[in-house]
């Protein structure tokens, strides 16, 4: 605790060095002391240049006293105006003006005045220049105030860092450019400064004390460093210097926003999960719960994003934002996806090549679930392990996971990501993580298939395309269906690997097997057949035959029943039954291919509207 004495003398100049030097350490830790210390030594400067003499010694000192004391800065202002009215005078006694009545100091003020014509002009001159200079001190003080200082907090590092094979990590030295790369995936606790680039194969995930969890993506590179011209120090600051991150971010303290940089904008936030991305030079933002703010580099005003909002911050152009076109996770893929594609007015339809679907009765059990576990910000983080890596985490709740014994392959989602988890053979390990044969990250403003056959997705088609989705038999099914059918209604010699065609990948058919169905063919109502004398004008089992219609069926893997539609909602009774309709009418698209996408021509339904950095 510093003494009254000590402040004194520091101002006076008569510590020695190492006293001083204490002092000093003293008021970097008390900030509110060292502006009080500072304020006062620049009116200690202008007294003793105005004054020029040790009557002036003491005063100063008193004022210092006053600071400490604590006494508000307009009681010292008057304090200073009045000494300094004293000793202009050069008199011993200490002028009697009250500090609260006006009237008084203003018949004081003009006593002193007119005492000053009795006096030689050089005593008179000299009066009126301490007086300008002593109104020029008050007037400083009384209306220019300090820039605020500021605010000095601890920066906030991440409690943990995890990272995957091939990750590139830049120490704080400076000295040391290097990047050292992690043969192995791991785990660390970053130091301010310190720099990390995630490999190209797999994601990392940045997590801090309050729960507060930074997802990576492939390739992204972020530094843990203050950000540029902040409006105060310390907090969690960090710099995304390309590549994407999503972000499950834990509400903030009032004044301490998570801060992210990024080489177009600064983004602050509060508590809320988005995505966000530095790609193509310029930063795109996405919204998924909450309220963040974003503004340009060497802009002042900042603009508002809300939860279903984007923005996106280029060099040399205002800030461009609005509503996404449409939710990704009940409506996923690009919208030159085979998913979104309607079907073209040049069709041409071709009977099944197969028994009918119901040549042995009625179709039972006919949707078959494929629900996509959708994970919050308030469930727990679980690993995905793949042959003893992990290779991912989400937050998944606790129903509707895998049971016990039971392997699957799942999709996985999670608000703030823009993408889906597929995994193949999953189950729940004792620990509550999740250990699947092999898994596929597919991108949700992509095209929802992959172009070679992998463990996961083995004909290349997504299992999260095509699923009948909750809501849709009333309000419309903009997209392409997926089915399945028994395996011997599919092509191919080998039983374990049916034949395929394009969209599907794999084992491609040759065109020699006409008595089957092939894995990937698109299946459709004709254009012709009337609707409404089968199922009627609107209602679910119109809206279902309208799909079948305008986008069709794509058979996507084989299973236990003539024919299975993928839906991620519970069952339907009414289903199989408007199936037991439906499905008999539905016959091959003969010129589906890359050339002619849904049989060319003009499509029968608008396209999907596209999300943001489509990848056809």
């Amino acid at each position: 605790m510093l003494k009254d004495h000590e402040l004194i003398a520091y101002l006076e100049n008569t510590l020695p060095p190492a006293e001083r030097a204490r002092v000093e350490a003293e008021l970097g830790r008390d900030p509110q002391r060292r502006r009080q210390v500072i304020h006062q030594s620049q009116v200690d400067a202008a007294l003793r240049a105005m004054l020029g003499r040790s009557a002036a010694n003491e005063r100063v000192k008193q004022s210092v006293l006053a600071v400490i004391r604590g006494e508000s800065e307009e009681a010292i202002k008057r304090q200073v105006l009045v000494d300094t009215a004293f000793l202009s005078r050069g008199g011993g006694r200490e002028a009697e003006v009250s500090a609260s009545s006006p009237f008084r100091r203003v018949t004081s003020a003009a006593t002193n005045l007119l005492q000053l014509f009795r006096r030689p002009t050089w005593a008179f001159s000299f009066a009126t220049a301490c007086f300008c200079i002593g109104l020029g001190v008050w007037l400083a003080l009384r209306f220019v105030q300090p820039r605020p200082a500021i605010p000095t907090l601890a920066f906030e590092i991440p409690t943990r860092v995890q990272f995957p094979a091939g990750t590139g990590y830049s120490p704080t030295n400076p000295t040391a450019d290097l990047v050292q790369s992690f043969r192995n995936a791991g785990s660390l606790v970053p130091k301010g400064g310190d720099g990390l680039r995630v490999s190209d194969g797999g994601s990392g995930t940045v997590t801090f004390a309050d729960g507060t969890v930074l997802h990576l993506e492939p390739g992204t590179e972020v530094r843990f460093q203050p950000v540029a011209n902040p409006r105060r120090h310390g907090g969690k600051q960090l710099k995304l210097i390309s590549g994407s991150l999503s972000a499950d971010v834990a509400r903030q303290p009032e004044g301490l926003s998570l801060l992210i940089e990024t080489p177009h904008a600064l983004v602050t936030v509060v508590g809320t999960e988005f995505d966000l991305s530095v790609v193509a030079q310029q930063t795109e933002l996405e919204v998924t719960r909450g309220l963040v703010k974003l503004v340009e580099v060497g802009a002042a005003q900042s603009v508002s994003v809300a939860a279903g909002e984007f923005a996106v911050a280029a060099p040399n152009a205002a800030v461009r934002y609005g509503r996404l076109a449409r939710n990704p996770y009940l409506w996923p893929f690009s919208s030159t996806s085979i998913w979104n594609r309607p079907l073209g007015s040049r069709v041409k339809s071709l009977s099944l090549p197969v028994l009918s679907f119901i040549a042995d009765g009625p179709l039972t059990n006919v949707l078959r679930p494929r629900r996509p576990l959708l994970g919050s910000a308030n469930d727990p983080l679980r690993r995905i392990w793949v042959k003893g890596e992990v290779r991912a985490d989400i937050r998944l709740p606790e129903t509707n996971l895998p049971r016990a014994g039971m392997r699957d392959a799942i999709v996985l989602l999670q608000h703030g990501r823009r993408y889906a988890l597929e995994l193949l053979d999953a189950r729940v390990r004792p620990d509550g993580d999740l250990e699947a044969a092999d898994i596929e990250r597919v991108p949700l403003n992509g095209p929802g298939t992959t172009p070679n056959s992998i463990p996961a997705i083995p004909f290349g088609l997504s299992i999260f395309g095509g699923l009948l989705r909750a809501g849709e038999l009333e309000n419309g099914i903009p997209h392409a269906l997926a089915a399945r059918v028994n395996r011997g209604r599919l092509a191919g010699r080998d039983f374990a690997r049916p034949f395929t065609v394009w969209p599907a990948t794999g084992n491609a058919a040759t065109g020699a097997d006409t008595e089957t169905l092939c894995v990937g063919a698109l299946l459709a109502i004709p254009p012709g057949v009337e609707l409404g004398a089968i199922v009627g004008d609107s209602g679910p089992a119109y809206e279902l035959a309208r799909a079948m219609q305008d986008y069709g069926v794509y058979v996507t893997g084989a299973g236990d029943a003539p024919f299975m539609l993928l839906a991620d909602s519970a069952r339907i009774p009414e289903a199989d039954a408007w199936l037991t309709k439906l499905v008999p009418l539905l016959q091959v698209v003969a010129n589906n291919f890359p050339e002619t996408p849904a049989g060319g021509g003009t499509p029968r339904r608008d396209s999907a509207p596209p999300l943001p950095r489509e990848t056809p």
